[in-house]
């Protein structure tokens, strides 16, 4: 009797085993898939990223262009201002300078 007791738990535990094995090998593959399909998405991302910083940069790049040319402009204008009232007080015209 002691000895169908015995094997009757061994062949449980083995089944509980068995069982266990699967369900942990099971879980490791979704696991495993899982993480494919994030590493994926991941590097979709950072491509998708990659453009949009891109575009964003050559954006920020024509306003700076946009921005200085207009600086330019005004500076110019300022300085013919200026030198249109030093003129109108007396002031001698500076020399131009040899090229």
């Amino acid at each position: 009797m002691e000895l169908t007791q015995t094997l009757v738990n061994a062949f449980v535990v083995a089944a509980v085993g068995a069982i266990l094995a699967a369900m942990f090998t099971g879980l490791r593959r979704e696991f495993a898939a899982f993480r494919t399909e994030v590493k994926a998405d991941i590097a979709e991302l950072r491509g998708e990223l990659k453009g949009d910083i891109a575009e964003l940069r050559g954006e920020v790049k024509g306003d700076i262009g946009e921005l200085r040319a207009e600086l330019h402009e005004e500076v110019r204008g300022v300085r013919s201002d200026l030198t249109q009232v030093a003129l109108a007080v007396g002031a001698p015209p500076r020399a131009q300078a040899e090229q």
